[in-house]
Formats: C-alpha cells, structure tokens, sequence
C-alpha cells in the first residue's frame, strides 16, 4: 500500500512542478556559451547541467554563472579565466550523459556538475539517482583529463526558488536533501570529485535583483572551491594545461581551417578591424591574423607592412601554435629560430583556437626595433585574440551583425 501511495504522490508531485514549462516564458542566455576574464595563464572550466546552469532571467552567459564565475575565479588567483557552459533545461540525471559534447574535454581544469533540482522535484528515488550520478561522473572522467577537478554542486532546496510552490522544510526539500547525502556519499569515493552545497539564496523582492544575486552567489561559490584546486593542481605541476598546451596534428588543424573556409578567401572587416586595434594598441608596425596549415602561413588580415603569404619555414606563427601559450620574441636578430627575418625583430602572438580546442593559426604584432619580453600586454593581446574566435562563430549569412561581436569586446 506505501508503494502504491508514493507513485501516486509522485505523478502528483510530476504533474504539479513541472520546471521547463513553468520557465519557458523567462528569458534566458542566447549569446555565446563561452566567457572570459581578462588575464595571462587562464584556468578553463566547463559548467555543466541544467536548473541554475541554464541562466533562467538573464539574457546573456556574462550575467549568469559563468561570467560570475570566470570574475571572481580571475580575482581568486590572479590568472585570466575562460569558462565554458553547456545546459539544456531538459536534461536530468537519468540522460545527463548523453549531453556531454562530442568531443574530448582534456583541456578544461575543472568540470562544474549543476544537475538535481528537477529530478527533487519529481522526487526521483535516491538509489537512481545514485546509479545516474555515478554513470554522469565516469562519463566525464573518460573525457577529461586525469589531472581535471569535478565539482558536484548541491541541490538548493525547491522551495528558495520562487514558482515551484514548495513548501520550506516539506517533503520536496528534504528529498532534496537525501539526493545531496547521496551525492556525497558516492563522492566521497572518488579523490578528484568534490562536493559543494549549493550556496545560500540573497533575499530580494524583485524578480531582476533575485536573479543577479542569485548567479553571483552561485559563481563566488564555485570559484572559491575551484581556485584552490587549481592552484594545487599548479603548484604540483599536475594541470590540464599539459593537455590543452600539447602539440596539435596538421591534419586536425587543417580539417579546421578547411570547415572555417577561411582560407584563401577574400579580405573582411570584421578581422581587418581587430589586426588594426592590435597594432594601433599595442604600439607595433605591424600586425596580423594568420592560418597555418601543413605548409603555409597564409595572412587572413594585415594592418602596416606584411606580406600575406610566407614560407612555413620563416614563420613566427607555425611556433606559436605548437603550444597554447602566447609567444614573445624580444629580438629574432638574437634567436636562431628566426635569423631568416631581416625585417623583423620583435614578434608577439596568441594562437587562434576553434570552439573545440584546435589552434588553426595566430594573432600577432610584430615591429623592426626589438623590445624586452615586458613590452608587450599580453592580457590585451589574449582579449583581442579572443575577439578573433569570437568572429570565427559568424558564418557568412549569419543574421549576427559581426560588428556587434567586436563591440562586445569594447564593452568588456
């Protein structure tokens, strides 16, 4: 008769809280699902899940969790940030894993797991949640590096979030509750999974203030559990950046370069307007957005004098890809590597990467006079960098204005 009577409190309770459809009329993030905070060495995070991950009440990622995040994570440690985020309001733990992406996530420091609050609220018995949590986290620890930090974070109790009408203390938050003793007992067992309660809601009488409070406590939670994992994994030389700094194959960049259809295409705006602040700001004769394939340097964008095409042996850039970390050379006339340049005596550049990972090429300055390795802001040449790949999500046809992307930058 118990049994009887919990399924059909179940199917009540189902019926009753149903997240997606009582959220839909909110808005909710439709900019690019990446965000960066502006600095040298960046820590990467991806945030994964749904509920609070999704963004509900905010139009943009910057404003969400992510962006709270990347701030104050950059703030905690003093290096730049970038964080990444893929949520789906559909998602729930029994299919999670199913909504990882496609692709090894062997660069990213640490794994933000948000999952729970519609599987509390449809009160999703505790062993499945066990099973699904544990299938959930063997999935990421196949795709990321061994190196990499999973955090799990708790599930608020229902009845802080205004619209599911549950009660304080009732049966929906101690459900709640029992998933989150599941999550940490099953935790608990795996050394690089760590658990963190879900943070205390700030009290506000309007929808807007709620949810700006709400994201910054979720992202300065996060942040203060990850920056020291990250700076231990650092100290104790075991970061991902081993992974994501790794050299690249020719064929995966050039399989890149060939789905951008950058190559050999004709001049644009967009990046001519990026090589032109990167050499105006930072000081340099010259600038450039270049591809490297297997056997070219070929200069999507020049500001000063270049010339667009140059023998893959002569080219700063080819070194600059080979790791993900920007290249600085004071004086080329001093560095065997780059003797064959008569005309060229400082260089800087950043590599260029895709949303996946494969760096396809580099933004770089260059100048006849050299210059020490501190004359150059490598933080402002990442940020314009990042502007690049940020064009690089515009496809021809796009209904995205790309001068809207660079002014996005401009308002960072």
């Amino acid at each position: 008769m118990t049994s009887i009577r919990q399924r059909v409190l179940r199917a009540f309770l189902r019926s009753r809280y149903r997240v997606v459809d009582d959220l839909r009329m909110r808005p909710r993030p439709d900019d690019d699902p990446h965000v960066h905070a502006p600095g040298v060495d960046p820590d990467r995070v991806l945030v994964f899940g749904n509920g609070p991950a999704v963004g509900w009440g905010v139009r943009c990622h910057d404003l969400a969790i992510p962006g709270h995040l990347a701030r104050r994570l950059s703030t905690l440690t003093g290096r730049g940030a970038d964080v990444d985020v893929v949520a789906d309001p559909d998602m729930t733990i029994e299919h999670a894993a199913d909504h990882l992406p496609d692709r090894e996530l062997c660069g990213y420091d640490v794994v933000v797991v948000v999952v729970g609050m519609s599987d509390a609220l449809t009160l999703l018995p505790a062993h499945k949640w066990r099973r699904s949590l544990s299938h959930l986290l063997d999935a990421v620890e196949q795709v990321t590096s061994p190196t990499a930090s999973i955090i799990v974070a708790g599930i608020q109790p229902p009845s802080s979030v205004s619209g599911f009408g549950a009660v304080p203390g009732g049966l929906v938050d101690r459900h709640a509750a029992l998933l989150n003793e599941t999550t940490r007992a099953l935790c608990a067992t795996r050394p690089t999974t760590h658990v963190m309660p879900a943070p205390a809601m700030p009290d506000a009488t309007d929808a807007l203030s709620r949810d700006a409070g709400r994201y910054q406590a979720w992202g300065s939670a996060l942040a203060e559990v990850a920056a020291p994992l990250v700076d231990s994994a650092l100290a104790d030389g075991r970061s991902a950046r081993a992974s994501r700094h790794a050299p690249q194959s020719d064929e995966r960049r050039v399989e890149a370069i060939r789905a951008l259809g950058l190559l050999d295409s004709p001049a644009e705006k967009r990046f001519d307007d990026i090589v032109d602040r990167a050499r105006i700001l930072l000081g340099t004769q010259g600038a450039s957005f270049s591809l490297i394939t297997d056997d070219r340097h070929w200069n999507k964008a020049v500001s000063g004098s270049s010339r667009i095409e140059l023998p893959l042996a002569d080219s700063f850039c080819a070194h600059t890809i080979r790791s993900g970390r920007p290249l600085v050379v004071p004086d080329a006339w001093r560095d065997d590597r780059f003797v064959s340049h008569p005309a060229i005596r400082f260089y800087a550049g950043h590599p260029i990467e895709t949303d996946d990972g494969v760096r396809i090429g580099a933004l770089c300055v260059v100048d006849a006079e050299p210059r020490g390795s501190e004359g150059v802001d490598l933080v402002l040449l990442r940020e314009l960098a990042l502007a690049v790949q940020r064009e690089l999500r515009i496809r021809p046809g796009d209904d995205s204005d790309a001068s809207d992307a660079a002014g996005r930058l401009a308002a960072r």
